[in-house]
């Protein structure tokens, strides 16, 4: 696990109720560790917990063998649904799970299938709080559309997905002033909700112009344990906290090795776009421009620039900086820079 995922990975790796190791050559070359639990009375959860390969043994079917086998062992177990959580822009396990039968489960879905058993489904996922991972089940409507991503509703979810995370990112923001003694203040409340929506969609304008200027055919996704996080840091510490979810390609199946130049440019758009607001920011809180506004905006770049930049590690895979870094080393150290000035020079609130 540590040689494939690196060692805050292998901290994080619990086994769970049952673990099988794929071999070549004596050697093990990957894994794949399960969970079962109990929905209700009549249904019983499975879950993939954690599946990796060696760098060396990707692409020789070994994870798809080590999913085959978890399948198999779910049917022992009598597992009614199986589900994953899947970094949302992680193409290898997405497509090898939409080709077993997998989709992936909007949040109104997940309540629909659930109901108030949700959170536990969440908590044995490994959903709880995750750094942009989607869950996915089996069985999920019609496996053709789920392999293509041709569904007629992916678009209006999305858009539905969006407002949702902006009108929280609002709640959240009454939560955050009540929290430093402002109280509710309808215009503080209203300032500090476009505050966090304008990051958001800035981030999320820019990496979906990015994706559709290379011909990639996208959908939004909102990060629902993310929002759940954020909640908890307001409520908890007081902090601004920004969960912006992002545009993922429509397709189930895609191939990685195709959109990875893509991807790459609209996880640089998105952080170089965010990074230039708070830049903006800056500006008119040193010139006094518009400064009750300039004030959170800066507040909440910064927060999403840490994570969305600074951080290029796991578990933060699902943000930018790994892709920037991968792909542009000196774009990535551009971006650090300008983020680091942010953080360092501007003035703290």
């Amino acid at each position: 696990m540590r040689r494939s995922f690196g060692g805050l990975a292998g901290m994080l790796f619990t086994a769970g109720k049952a673990a099988f190791v794929a071999e070549r050559g004596g050697r093990i070359v990957g894994g794949v560790a399960l969970g079962v639990f109990r929905i209700d009375a009549a249904r019983r959860g499975g879950v993939v917990k954690w599946l990796f390969t060696l760098p060396a043994a990707r692409g020789h079917g070994v994870a798809s063998e080590l999913v085959d086998r978890a399948l198999a062992w779910f049917d022992e177990q009598a597992v009614t649904d199986a589900i994953a959580c899947v970094e949302a822009l992680n193409a290898g396990s997405s497509n090898r799970f939409a080709r077993r039968g997998f989709a992936p489960l909007g949040f109104l879905e997940q309540v629909h299938r659930f109901g108030w058993r949700l959170p536990t489904v969440w908590w044995h996922a490994n959903h709880v709080v995750d750094v942009g991972h989607v869950l996915w089940a089996r069985g999920v409507g019609d496996a053709s559309a789920a392999a293509s991503g041709d569904d007629a509703e992916d678009r209006a979810w999305g858009l539905a997905g969006l407002a949702a995370t902006l009108a929280w990112h609002a709640a959240f923001a009454a939560i955050l002033l009540v929290r430093h003694g402002v109280g509710l203040d309808p215009a503080a409340i209203a300032t500090f909700g476009l505050a966090a929506g304008a990051v958001v969609v800035v981030r999320t304008g820019a990496q979906a112009l990015a994706g559709r200027a290379a011909g990639l055919r996208l959908r939004y996704l909102p990060w629902e344990t993310g929002l759940l996080l954020a909640g908890a840091i307001a409520l908890l510490f007081g902090g601004p906290f920004v969960a912006p979810g992002g545009p993922v390609p429509r397709a189930r199946v895609w191939s990685p090795a195709a959109a990875a130049p893509a991807l790459a440019r609209m996880a640089l758009a998105g952080a170089t776009a965010v990074a230039a607001l708070g830049a903006a920011a800056w500006w008119g809180v040193a010139a006094g421009v518009a400064q009750d506004l300039a004030e959170p905006v800066l507040l909440y770049a910064r927060m999403m620039l840490l994570v969305d930049v600074l951080l290029p590690f796991f578990p933060m895979t699902a943000f930018a900086g790994w892709r920037v870094l991968e792909a542009s080393p000196v774009g990535w150290a551009l971006l650090a820079a300008g983020t680091l000035a942010l953080w360092l020079v501007a003035p703290m609130f």
